[in-house]
């Protein structure tokens, strides 16, 4: 079974990613070529961002990503947590194929922007399980209000059991794709 972890709740007495230092250090993190590069020795990296204006290809995504997140900030300047960062990983039985979880991811990050807040990602290779980190902003690019979600993280949970459903086990549900997507906006 897929798991959906939320980092930031892990900090219960410090408030995580507080700083523009935290988010670049966590932005590197998640872009770091030896985790990311996919096909072994090509020189492509599995990472991306929500808008969808930062090459995963090209060197320094993450600085590019920096940039958009810090810009932001001086948009709508705030306190306290810049950033909220989840991690989906996948057990032996599930997703192991690295383009399939790039696919995922990139829907999940359209999932934080249609609700306003930007992200970056990137699919880890470098582990005995596939997983993604989603760097989100806690910043509404819309209006700058802060990050809220109603029930995020059983939300982000139905949508990627979902995909799976649809599109790894093969478990066609009786709906449409609009019917899909309209689910996950809720």
């Amino acid at each position: 079974m897929f798991v959906i972890e939320s980092i930031n709740q892990k900090y219960t007495d410090a408030c995580p990613y507080a700083f523009p230092q935290d988010m670049k250090n966590l932005l590197r993190y998640i872009a770091k070529p030896n985790a990311t590069e996919y096909p072994a020795g090509s020189c492509r990296h599995l990472v991306g961002a929500m808008p969808d204006i930062i090459l995963a290809d090209q060197p320094g995504a993450w600085e590019r990503a920096f940039d958009l997140f810090n810009h932001q900030l001086e948009l709508f300047p705030k306190q306290g947590s810049l950033m909220q960062h989840r991690v989906i990983s996948f057990g032996d039985e599930e997703v192991q194929d690295p383009i399939l979880a790039f696919w995922l991811a990139t829907k999940v990050a359209g999932f934080y922007f249609e609700r306003g807040y930007i992200s970056f990602f990137g699919v880890h290779t470098n582990t005995d399980h596939v997983h993604i980190h989603i760097a989100v902003s806690t910043t509404n690019w819309r209006d700058g209000s802060n990050f809220f979600i109603y029930d995020e993280l059983s939300l982000l949970h139905n949508y990627v059991d979902m995909w799976y459903q649809n599109y790894i086990c093969g478990n066609h549900l009786p709906q449409s794709q609009s019917t899909f997507t309209s689910n996950l906006e809720g």
